[in-house]
């Protein structure tokens, strides 16, 4: 019996060192590496908007970008790059056509030294008022677009009124003779050409550059748009604000052409969409703008003056030689133009405040 016990226990003994000596033997086959995810680089949409930090028009184009990233799903991403970080703004075109920025935001007349055509739709006296201006946004892109790719390299996005432009200034003007012997800033060439007609000098300056103009006593005025003034707080060197409605300003989005072109549909149609959010908003905010900013003007201690219609007629007539001048060679786009004017001021007219 003794001799049994030990015969199991040994071959107990050998079984477990058996399995031993296998388990240390055996090979087994390691599991496959996990590969590192690779992640893909979003394509950044460099937005170039020469307004300072904070302004209105810079955080209107941030939330745009917020809007336009959240759906965009990491694909692309629209950075958006105030003042003149990335170009100077004379440079604003030149940059896009270039593809030192795929986005512009900013008024398309003040590039008329580059592309005549894109001031006829700021000529002096052509509309009668913002909400008649305001109007025919969507047709302003649809004319200009063809424009834009043939000249710039660029896609028109979208377009949005930015009011009109108006006197303000350190001396009163509330008739023609009062702009004789003033030297006034024009922020385009046809607003130098409309003062020159009336009797005052003129100095084509940037609208960024305006107040250390006026700071400075450079000028004795400006014409300029009232939000703007506001915003840019020009209200700070200034004493006195004339309200006529002489020209049109508006603000509008271009992309290159070459990034438009390589986009993905669905990314055209969300980019499209937010910029036509934005440009609707703002163009109902500078309507309401018109009727609020002067009084807001007023209540900070400003002498305001609504140019009554028929002192507004006198000077309107020294000017509109000019304007249908250059409306008679201006193409397709003037003769479109001029009909949407003749049909916007029926609609909307100038009228006594």
């Amino acid at each position: 019996m003794k001799k049994v016990a030990t015969l199991i226990s040994t071959m107990v003994i050998f079984v477990l060192l058996a399995g031993i000596a296998i388990s240390c033997t055996s090979t087994t086959t390691p599991a496959p590496a996990t590969q590192p995810t690779q992640t893909k680089e979003p394509i950044t949409l460099r937005l170039m908007q020469p307004a300072p930090p904070g302004d209105q028009l810079v955080l209107k184009d941030e939330a745009l970008a917020e809007r336009f990233n959240k759906r965009a799903g990491g694909e692309y991403v629209i950075k958006v790059f105030p003042s003149e970080t990335l170009a100077k703004v004379p440079e604003y075109f030149d940059a896009v056509r270039t593809g030192a920025a795929e986005i512009a935001a900013i008024g398309w007349p003040i590039f008329t030294f580059q592309e005549p055509r894109l001031g006829l739709m700021a000529l002096p006296f052509l509309f009668d008022s913002v909400e008649g201006f305001a109007d025919i946004q969507d047709e302003i892109v649809e004319m200009y677009d063809p424009v834009f790719k043939e000249t710039f390299n660029a896609k028109a996005l979208g377009a949005f009124n930015t009011g009109g432009m108006d006197y303000i200034g350190n001396k009163p003007v509330k008739t023609l003779d009062d702009w004789k012997g003033t030297l006034i800033g024009a922020i385009d060439p046809p607003l130098a050409y409309m003062v020159d007609q009336w009797g005052a000098g003129s100095q084509v300056i940037l609208w960024v550059e305006l107040f250390g103009a006026l700071e400075k006593n450079v000028v004795d005025g400006a014409m300029n748009g009232l939000h703007g003034t506001i915003n840019m707080k020009m209200t700070d060197v200034i004493k006195y604000v004339t309200v006529f409605y002489s020209e049109s300003g508006m603000n509008g989005y271009s992309i290159n052409l070459d990034v438009w072109n390589k986009m993905p549909e669905n990314i055209q149609n969300i980019l499209l969409e937010e910029v036509a959010a934005t440009c609707t908003e703002f163009n109902n905010l500078f309507v309401g703008y018109d009727k609020n900013d002067p009084e807001e003007i007023r209540a900070m201690g400003k002498d305001v003056y609504y140019l009554p219609k028929a002192e507004r007629d006198k000077w309107q007539a020294l000017v509109m030689p000019y304007t249908n001048e250059e409306l008679d060679k201006g193409g397709e786009i003037a003769a479109r133009l001029r009909q949407l004017a003749e049909e916007a001021n029926k609609k909307y007219p100038y009228k006594d405040r």
